[in-house]
């Protein structure tokens, strides 16, 4: 059942995650043309790309976790045994990291929700939900990962 609901979740999101994206290309390239061509500043342009950033970095580190699409490294010869003892460590580092981005995640939002964006016009929430939204995810990936490591 997890692996159905993180499927969907990883269809789901990846098709935003490809909509943002050419959403920050747009932004950038509209704001080099502005700034370059037209010698005319767009504040807002900035804004909207830090914006979309954000929800790109982080929502794509989820997907990467998921994928198994981190930077692997090897501490030491392969070996069943090492093999089983690494899985744990890294799942156990895994918890700890999407712990910090949930806990401070939400504690950064709540801060931003105190605050607005002047070139936009909305909360700087919207800039700090992407942590915890990313912890989230990966939590759920990795509840995945442990269980398919419990059933070997």
């Amino acid at each position: 059942m997890i692996t159905r609901l993180n499927a969907a979740i990883e269809a789901w999101v990846g098709r935003a995650l490809a909509v943002a994206f050419a959403g920050l290309i747009t932004v950038v390239f509209i704001q080099v043309v502005a700034r370059n061509v037209l010698q005319l500043p767009m504040i807002w342009t900035l804004d909207l790309a830090q914006l979309l950033f954000a929800w790109c970095i982080f929502i794509g580190a989820a997907l990467a976790f998921r994928q198994g699409a981190h930077y692997i490294v090897n501490l030491w010869p392969s070996a069943s045994f090492m093999d089983s003892l690494s899985t744990r460590a890294s799942m156990l580092l895994s918890a700890i990291v999407i712990f910090v981005l949930i806990f401070n995640g939400v504690k950064m939002s709540m801060i931003g929700l105190n605050r607005e964006s002047p070139s936009l016009g909305f909360s700087e929430f919207w800039f700090f939900v992407p942590m915890p939204v990313c912890g989230v995810f990966m939590l759920l990936f990795l509840i995945e990962h442990v269980l398919r490591e419990l059933r070997q």
